[in-house]
């Protein structure tokens, strides 16, 4: 994977940040009920990165809960290009539960010392709350390497649309979808996944060319947000929302984002536990 390949999430916002898009329907399914998985109580750990650039509190991608006092994302939500400028930071999970990061404090933003901001390679950071927060936290995936074919499912807020338009409504929403995991990248570090198009096998680039129900892609907002599998009847998570590359046709794609045929790209946490265990609050 190389950076002609990326659809750098296109600096929607983007000029201040590589953002990752929210999710993208199948066009013969209801919104609705992309909503309605995004918003199971299972994911409740999900929740909104906002930022205020002196002119009020912007979404600008998505995080997850996955301790007491400390949340998942991705690198580029909060590098130091996304917060250039910035005067607050908060994540809302919704129903007036918010989190302020004391974002100036050394060691409360941890990205990936291997990150790569014009590849997104080893997109991933960790941030600290400034207390514990009330909300059942993700469980990390430490399992077997998961397989290719196995269904998959995302969560965050952002733009959408289906798949015939892409990515091309502005929202703020917090939506799931579900697919295949299709293929590895970067040497396990990474995976992405393909937009099947219902009755037209041609736009499948590898895995089943049969969508799920709830087939989708991520979208510009999404960012991030949290790749999930169950497991023993329990939800883990087992990967970061990261990039779009707008892929079809032939790898060199159509100009339009996250419609059918196209990859989202995606950061496989396991690879990284060991970076997460080593990170400890600037407090203790």
């Amino acid at each position: 994977m190389t950076p002609r390949h990326l659809t750098i999430a296109a600096f929607t916002f983007c000029t201040l940040i590589a953002c990752a898009y929210a999710v993208v329907r199948r066009d013969d399914v209801s919104d609705s009920q992309y909503r309605k998985l995004g918003n199971r109580a299972a994911f409740a750990s999900v929740g909104r990165v906002e930022m205020d650039y002196g002119d009020g509190y912007q979404a600008i991608g998505t995080a997850t809960l996955y301790g007491t006092d400390r949340v998942l994302s991705a690198g580029h939500v909060f590098d130091g290009e996304a917060l250039s400028g910035a005067v607050g930071v908060r994540i809302n999970f919704g129903r007036g539960r918010v989190a302020y990061i004391d974002f100036k404090t050394p060691g409360v933003i941890n990205i990936n010392p291997g990150y790569n901001s014009q590849t997104l390679a080893n997109d991933i950071s960790v941030v600290f709350l400034p207390s514990n927060f009330p909300i059942n936290p993700a469980q990390l995936y430490n399992g077997r390497k998961v397989r290719k074919n196995t269904t998959v499912t995302f969560v965050g807020y952002g733009d959408t649309g289906t798949g015939r338009t892409g990515s091309n409504v502005f929202s703020i929403q917090k939506r799931g979808g579900q697919n295949t995991l299709g293929s590895y990248f970067l040497g396990g570090r990474a995976f992405e996944v393909d937009f099947d198009r219902p009755g037209f096998p041609g736009y499948s680039s590898f895995g089943s060319k049969v969508p799920l129900h709830l087939e989708g892609l991520i979208g510009p907002g999404d960012s991030g947000g949290s790749v999930w599998i169950k497991r023993g009847g329990r939800w883990q998570l087992i990967g970061i929302n990261d990039y779009g590359l707008d892929w079809y046709p032939n790898g060199r794609g159509n100009g339009i984002e996250d419609d059918y045929g196209d990859h989202s790209g995606f950061v496989y946490v396991p690879k990284y536990l060991s970076w997460i265990a080593s990170l400890t609050p600037p407090s203790s």
